[in-house]
């Protein structure tokens, strides 16, 4: 089962008149069309059912599926929001291409990405900042790991990868480098495509 965060503070529709789910990818709601909004919020809640009704550990796949099938649907805004989301939930080595290939899209709006605190968090680092990213160097020796997802949190790491039986790696990075900072996961993640 995939856990989505509730926030404290609900939220509302641009009208003021009908409340929102709390989690962090209905916090911002953009200036759309009522049509648009409606088709953006049902498709969030599509994705939201797949990932709380899995105990057969497809949760993740059935997320992803239907972000790829129906992400042409979403507005700019909501396709990089919940891509996030679904980043969150499906995100890993094996799927890291197939994200890579989607946080390069030239769709606007890709700041959305981000919630305005990791953005926040992002632009009050220093660089360059060193980095960590736990994997398993028997499947990807050498510099072969396909991985996007670093971490600046070196004790989380090194709990990550002596749980899973992995090696650790470190890199210096600049601004330019990072993709985008997710915070959602508790582990500080550093995206670098």
């Amino acid at each position: 089962m995939i856990e989505i965060p509730k926030y404290s503070v609900p939220t509302y529709n641009q009208e003021g008149q009908c409340y929102n789910e709390r989690s962090d990818f209905t916090r911002r709601i953009p200036a759309l069309k009522p049509k648009q909004l409606a088709r953006d919020s049902k498709i969030a809640a599509q994705i939201v059912r797949a990932g709380e009704g899995g105990t057969d550990g497809n949760a993740e796949a059935k997320v992803l599926d239907i972000f790829l099938r129906k992400a042409h649907l979403l507005s700019n805004p909501r396709y990089w929001e919940l891509m996030r989301t679904v980043w969150v939930a499906a995100g890993s080595t094996e799927t890291a291409e197939t994200f890579r290939k989607m946080m390069r899209s030239s769709r606007p709006c890709k700041s959305w990405f981000m919630t305005p605190e990791d953005a926040e968090a992002l632009d009050n680092m220093d660089f360059p900042l060193t980095v960590y990213r736990a994997y398993d160097n028997k499947l990807y020796p050498g510099d072969t790991d396909p991985g996007i997802s670093w971490t600046i949190d070196k004790e989380w790491c090194e709990g990550y990868a002596a749980s899973k039986g992995r090696v650790i790696k470190e890199r210096q990075v600049y601004r330019k480098d990072i993709f985008a900072y997710v915070s959602r996961r508790g582990e500080e993640e550093i995206i670098i495509l």
